[in-house]
């Protein structure tokens, strides 16, 4: 059985790691909190494959870095190039 939502997040671990090798410097922090989540949110996601789809990731891994921006005291300016990078990564993972 396939399972879109452990495919996606592969692909859009894979845009990612991409992305890092070709960052710009003041990108790479963002990125290197980025990658290691997604992981994260593999091992702790709770679901069903027949029922996913690939935009589950998605939501599924935006929810959790909102949620570990707070516990880790993330500023409003690394939440925002987060926020962007995590946008460019998406438009750029193919479905």
């Amino acid at each position: 059985m396939s399972d879109a939502f452990a495919q996606r997040a592969q692909a859009v671990q894979r845009t990612l790691l991409e992305m890092e090798e070709n960052a710009a410097e003041n990108d790479l922090f963002a990125l290197g909190y980025m990658i290691p989540q997604i992981g994260l949110v593999q091992e702790m996601a709770d679901y069903d494959p027949a029922d996913v789809v690939a935009e589950d990731f998605d939501a599924t891994y935006w929810q959790w870095l909102e949620s570990t921006f707070a516990q880790d005291g993330m500023s409003d300016a690394d939440r925002a190039q987060i926020a962007a990078l995590w946008q460019s990564a998406i438009d750029r993972t193919p479905q």
